[in-house]
């Protein structure tokens, strides 16, 4: 945990999320060169932050996220916002962000299997324009469907910027 908060209060709120290590009194720019640190390292950085000064970091991050009561340039610098401020939407933004990726890989594939099997058929004249029209739209739809299932596990507290 990197924060500009001293290190009695950045303990206090490591120690209740579970964050075992603690940098507090952190400048702007400490906290800046620690994460590009940790990036040339291999390490994937999430940077959560609400002020003025973690513009730089949220920006430089691999994943940003601001809290709703954020100053203006911390939401427009990061990803996602949380707008109900608790800290204990978290796991499920991360949930939700995981299962985006699960689907959108998931209509990736079936786009390409789509598309490497029947194009080509349909160019060769083995399957005719309306029933390749036909696949492409039902395919379309498909993919629409699959994704719609994350409606169903967002949370309205997260909104992504």
């Amino acid at each position: 945990m990197l924060s500009g908060d001293r290190l009695t209060a950045a303990s206090n709120i490591a120690r209740q999320v579970g964050i075992k290590q603690v940098f507090a009194d952190c400048t702007p720019q400490q906290k800046l060169q620690h994460m590009q640190t940790l990036q040339k390292q291999g390490h994937k950085v999430a940077m959560i932050g609400d002020g003025l000064n973690d513009g730089p970091v949220l920006a430089g991050a691999d994943v940003s996220i601001a809290i709703g009561q954020a100053v203006p340039l911390a939401q427009a610098q990061s990803d996602f916002v949380i707008q109900s401020g608790q800290l204990i939407t978290l796991p499920t933004l991360i949930s939700q962000a995981r299962k985006t990726m699960h689907i959108v890989k998931q209509n990736l594939l079936w786009a390409a299997i789509y598309n490497a099997a029947c194009v080509p058929l349909a160019v060769l004249g083995y399957l005719p324009a309306w029933l390749a029209g036909l696949g492409m739209a039902s395919s379309s739809l498909l993919v629409i469907l699959n994704a719609a299932r994350l409606t169903r596990a967002a949370s309205p507290a997260l909104e992504s910027t």
